[in-house]
C-alpha cells in the first residue's frame, strides 16, 4: 500500500487530484439550525421477521410498549414478499438471523437491491456470536445486532438511535430534490460547524451535489458526527455506549455543546473532480484509533457504537484518514458501485 499524502493544509487534501484548484465561494451558504428531535413514543412501523412463535410474541411486546406498531413475518421470503408487495407497510426490519425459506441475511441481501428498501434500516437477533456471521451480515446491509435473548434496555436504545436515523433521512429527503436543482453548477463548497444540530443540513447540502444524494447521506452524516462528537465534543466510544445505555447521551452532547472547554469548529467541503466528487472533513480533536473502524467489525455489530466509520467506508468508493483522524476525505465515483 503506497503511502498516503502528507498533507499540510485542509485545502491540500480538498484539491488532491485536481489539475487546477477551484476558487472558494465568495460567502458560502451557512446551514440553518435544526430543531432538536422531541422525545417521547415514535410510533412507527416495525416489521419482526422471527420463525419461533415464543420470540415472536415476547420482541412484539416489547416493541408495542416502546410504541411501535409491528407487523410479524414467519421466515425471510415471508417478508420479503410483503415488503414487495408495499414497501411503506414497515419504517425498519427486525429480524432473526437462521429461518427457513430464506435465513436473515438473505432477506437483507435481497432488501439491498431493491430501491423501495434499500435504506430501511435492518437489525439482526442472533443466538450466536460468531465473528464471521457478523461481520458477513455488517457486510451485507445490517445496521444492529441484538443478541438473544434481548434485553428490553438495550433493544430500547438501539430502537431509538433507529427511529433516529429514519426521522433523520425523512427530514433530508424534503430538501435533497430543491436543493439539486441549484447545485449543479456549484464546483466546491465549504462550512464550518461545531453543533449537533449542523449536521443534518450541512449532510443534506453536501450531498446534494452527487446524482444519487440519498445513497451518500448516511455516509456524510457518519463522518460529520465523529468530527462533532469525537473531534470537538471529545466524546469517547466507550463514555458514549454508556451515555446510551443510561439514556443521557443528548444531555451530555447539550452539556459539552456549552462548556466553553469544547468549543471548537469542524471543516466540511466537498470538491468536483473530472470523475466523481471528493469530500473532505477536519476536526480540531487529537484524533483517533481509526484503522480498527474502517472495516466491519463484529464487535461493533452488537456494541451501541463504533459502526459509523465502516458504514461510510462501504458506502463511497475511497475513504482515507490522514495523519491521527481527523483529516478524513472520501471519494465518489460518477458511476458508484452498489452500495447500501
Amino acid at each position: 500500500m503506497s503511502a498516503l499524502p502528507d498533507f499540510q493544509s485542509f485545502d491540500a487534501a480538498v484539491n488532491h487530484g485536481l489539475d487546477v484548484p477551484q476558487p472558494l465561494p465568495e460567502a458560502p451558504p451557512q446551514p440553518a439550525a435544526v430543531a432538536p428531535r422531541p422525545g417521547g413514543s415514535p410510533g412507527m412501523r416495525v416489521l419482526l421477521v422471527e420463525d419461533d412463535r415464543m420470540a415472536a410474541m415476547m420482541v412484539s411486546s416489547m416493541l408495542s410498549d416502546l410504541g411501535y406498531q409491528v407487523e410479524t413475518a414467519q421466515n425471510g421470503a415471508e417478508a420479503y414478499a410483503l415488503l414487495r408487495e408495499a414497501p411503506t407497510r414497515a419504517d425498519m426490519v427486525l429480524t432473526d438471523r437462521f429461518m427457513p425459506a430464506l435465513d436473515g441475511l438473505g432477506l437483507t441481501r435481497r432488501l439491498r437491491r431493491e430501491p423501495a428498501t434499500q435504506h430501511m434500516p435492518i437489525i439482526m437477533l442472533t443466538g450466536t456470536g460468531d465473528s464471521a456471521s457478523i461481520a458477513e451480515g455488517i457486510e451485507a446491509g445490517v445496521q444492529q445486532y441484538l443478541t438473544k435473548p434481548v434485553d428490553p434496555n438495550l433493544l430500547q436504545q438501539v430502537m431509538q438511535a433507529t427511529t433516529r436515523q429514519v426521522e433523520q433521512r425523512r427530514a433530508a429527503a424534503r430538501t435533497l430534490q430543491s436543493h439539486q436543482a441549484g447545485f449543479s453548477n456549484i464546483q466546491r463548497i465549504d462550512f464550518h460547524l461545531r453543533t449537533m444540530a449542523e449536521i443534518a443540513p450541512v449532510a443534506s447540502l453536501l450531498a446534494s451535489l452527487a446524482d444519487n444524494p440519498e445513497k451518500v447521506l448516511v455516509g456524510l452524516r457518519e463522518l460529520l458526527t465523529n468530527a462533532v462528537e469525537h473531534g470537538i465534543y471529545r466524546l469517547g466510544g466507550q463514555a458514549k455506549a454508556q451515555h446510551l445505555t443510561n439514556g443521557t447521551l443528548d444531555a451530555e452532547l447539550a452539556r459539552r455543546e456549552a462548556d466553553p472547554a469544547y468549543a471548537g469548529v469542524a471543516e466540511a467541503a466537498a470538491q468536483r473532480l473530472p470523475d466523481g466528487i471528493k469530500f473532505a472533513f477536519r476536526d480540531p480533536g487529537p484524533g483517533f484509533a481509526w484503522q480498527r473502524f474502517i472495516r466491519p467489525d463484529p464487535a461493533q455489530g452488537i456494541g451501541l457504537t463504533g459502526r459509523g466509520i465502516a458504514r461510510a467506508a462501504l458506502i463511497f468508493n475511497k475513504v482515507e484518514f490522514h495523519g491521527t483522524g481527523n483529516l478524513v476525505t472520501a471519494t465518489l465515483a460518477s458511476r458508484a458501485a452498489t452500495i447500501w
